[in-house]
């Protein structure tokens, strides 16, 4: 019962990252399409911000499918690989106030871009402490307990902190644009570190090669995540490069595991 119940929750989400992806994708090529028609320049600029945020999305997608056809029970990561790249696909929303901007087509109001971004970006860091934190031997049932009420503190402050987009206007707005966002900017790099110095401090304890490539890859899946958010070439391509490498170092990590 509980091994089905784990399996509806992979192929959950499954599709729907498969579904992300593909509306991602359509939006992109969508994007570059105008872009090419228009003959707009640096157009090719445009694609590297947002083409690795694909990549991203899409190598998750493949890490839980894998997942999916060979995962076992026992393991906690069973609840918070899915989770975490749910939350992590659902950034894919970064891409809306560009498209909007260039097609004219508004998806969703402002406020709601923002408050879907900084709960989805909350709540992935949130998952990747529980993902350091288990292995400290915590019960699984109060490791689940304390993720959902996490998780319910993050779509609360997504939602209570005060929204100032600058702009009624969808293809005028900025993610963390305003100061309130830049609190919450803040709050994801202390958590971050939170992450980071349990893992370091996990390795330190278990000093075994699987230790070592499991904490290795979640830190690189992290660094790559955090810096996907951003509006610039350079870091938005490390960020891809650095996310998949842990996903490669995650699934080897994964292989005598699940």
């Amino acid at each position: 019962m509980a091994e089905r119940r784990k399996k509806k929750q992979f192929s959950g989400a499954l599709v729907l990252q498969f579904l992300i992806s593909i509306v991602y994708t359509a939006m992109l090529i969508h994007v570059t399409a105008v872009l090419i028609q228009s003959r707009t320049e640096g157009w090719f600029i445009y694609i590297l911000i947002y083409l690795p945020q694909l990549v991203i999305i899409v190598s998750s997608l493949v890490f839980l499918f894998i997942l999916r056809l060979r995962h076992r029970t026992h393991s906690v990561d069973s609840t918070l690989l899915p989770l975490l790249f749910t939350f992590i696909a659902i950034e894919a929303t970064m891409i809306i106030p560009l498209y909007t901007e260039l097609t004219g087509i508004t998806i969703l109001a402002p406020n709601a871009v923002i408050i879907i971004e900084r709960f989805a970006m909350l709540a992935a860091a949130i998952v990747f402490v529980f993902t350091a934190v288990q292995y400290y031997g915590t019960n699984a049932s109060r490791l689940k307990l304390y993720l959902t009420i996490s998780i319910g503190a993050a779509l609360y402050l997504a939602f209570s902190a005060p929204l100032n987009t600058g702009t009624t206007d969808l293809a005028t707005m900025t993610i963390f644009s305003s100061s309130y966002d830049a609190l919450i900017l803040a709050a994801l790099v202390c958590i971050y570190l939170v992450s980071i110095i349990t893992y370091i401090a996990a390795v330190v304890k278990d000093r075994s090669t699987h230790s070592i490539s499991r904490a290795s890859a979640f830190v690189l899946m992290m660094v790559g995540n955090f810096f996907s958010m951003s509006n610039e070439v350079v870091p938005s391509v490390i960020s891809a490069i650095v996310y998949v490498i842990g996903i490669v170092l995650l699934t080897l990590s994964t292989k005598n595991t699940f």
